[in-house]
């Protein structure tokens, strides 16, 4: 979820567990430029068709 935030896209986690939405709302952390540079040229072996432009599928940044 974090890294989907720093590429400012809007994250809706699914959940009905309340630890889970505690843990979910508890990013009290930054990636950091270099990990994110990183994390956005992975290679990835699945094809997600329509939805690979989608950063954390495609490896695309905005």
């Amino acid at each position: 979820m974090r890294y989907d935030i720093q590429l400012g896209l809007v994250v809706i986690p699914k959940t009905a567990n309340p630890d889970h939405m505690r843990n979910n709302a508890e990013l009290d952390f930054v990636i950091s430029d270099e990990d994110m540079e990183t994390l956005k040229n992975v290679e990835h072996i699945q094809d997600y068709g329509e939805h690979s432009f989608f950063p954390v599928f495609g490896g695309k940044s905005k």
